[in-house]
């Protein structure tokens, strides 16, 4: 059963003004889920959930593609505008017309059932053609991002996202697709991580090695660095994430644990990547790397503490029919 999910103005019904609503949402009694989509506290961020916030603001008879089909999935990838808005991006048949409203992107596509899920009663594209039509509409390091994402949550196969490239022959843009393959990466954590990654490669740097686990001589663990390379430890600093108490206190033990080791340790914040350039965050790269064959670090890898995927690829409209 779905969880019941409010509109702002049934939030401020409930609630009596609207200045009471924004004091509910801050108190977190209230929880936004979409634009002009909310639910109670106590509801979990579950798939049903987010199924249920989708009805409330979706057209009827769209499917849900690109980085919005991957979220209903259960993975934290929505793109959001200046307004702080969630974009949902839908495909509908070439024939129909779709008019634009707050937070809705509309594509055209003809999408067979091979491509297609569902989710809770919704349609999706499977999390291949997600990734391939993500890297064809926004470019070579968004299209790495999302298939990375995808990838590291079990949500699709290289193998897949191959066979839906093969399927995807004469469709604009698709030898961008076909160059993200060669630079995914199934063990990146975050979308940032996988944004420096791939921008170092594209600028002609080296290709790091993710979520790498490194211990001290004595093989104490001191902890998983975003990306590694040749006594080269690079960060992703989140700024929400860095809020929170744990993760902050957390955070700066592995940071003093590395810098036992004598590893460079070089941070990089969303301002870093995008208000610098990709030549600019490689100079820094290089810097590091080479102080880092003057240190000569101390450290030894350990063992794989990066947990394993946890979903699988959905099953499509046509594998369900020949079952």
């Amino acid at each position: 059963m779905l969880p019941e999910v409010l509109s702002w103005k049934q939030v401020t019904a409930k609630y009596g003004t609207s200045d009471k609503a924004r004091a509910a949402v801050r108190r977190t009694e209230i929880r936004r889920v979409l634009h002009d989509a909310y639910v109670e506290a106590a509801v979990p961020d579950a798939a049903a959930t987010r199924v249920a916030a989708l009805r409330r603001v979706l057209p009827a008879d769209v499917v849900l593609s690109h980085w919005a089909a991957l979220w209903a999935l259960g993975l934290d990838v929505l793109p959001r505008d200046r307004d702080k808005v969630e974009q949902l991006d839908v495909t509908v048949p070439r024939s129909r017309h779709l008019e634009r409203r707050p937070g809705v992107r509309p594509h055209c596509a003809l999408l067979p059932d091979h491509e297609l899920c569902e989710v809770g009663g919704l349609l999706v594209v499977s999390a291949e053609r997600a990734v391939v039509d993500v890297a064809r509409t926004f470019g070579l390091v968004e299209g790495v991002a999302c298939g990375d994402a995808a990838l590291r949550a079990g949500a699709t196969t290289v193998p897949l996202i191959e066979a839906a490239l093969s399927g995807a022959r004469g469709l604009r843009h698709v030898t961008v697709a076909r160059a993200a393959v060669p630079l995914l990466e199934p063990r990146a954590e975050s979308l940032m991580e996988s944004r420096l990654r791939v921008g170092f490669v594209l600028e002609g740097g080296p290709r790091m090695r993710a979520q790498v686990d490194l211990c001290d001589e004595n093989g104490s663990w001191c902890g998983r660095a975003d990306l590694f390379l040749d006594g080269v430890v690079v960060e992703y600093d989140g700024r929400e994430a860095r809020l929170e108490r744990g993760r902050f206190t957390s955070d700066r033990r592995r940071g003093n644990a590395f810098a036992n080791l004598a590893v460079e340790v070089r941070r990089f914040s969303a301002d870093d990547y995008y208000k610098t350039s990709a030549r600019q965050r490689l100079r820094e790269l290089e810097k590091a790397l080479e102080l880092a064959r003057e240190r000569r670090p101390r450290y030894v890898f350990g063992r794989d503490t990066l947990p394993p995927p946890r979903l699988s690829p959905l099953q499509t409209l046509a594998e369900s029919r020949a079952a």
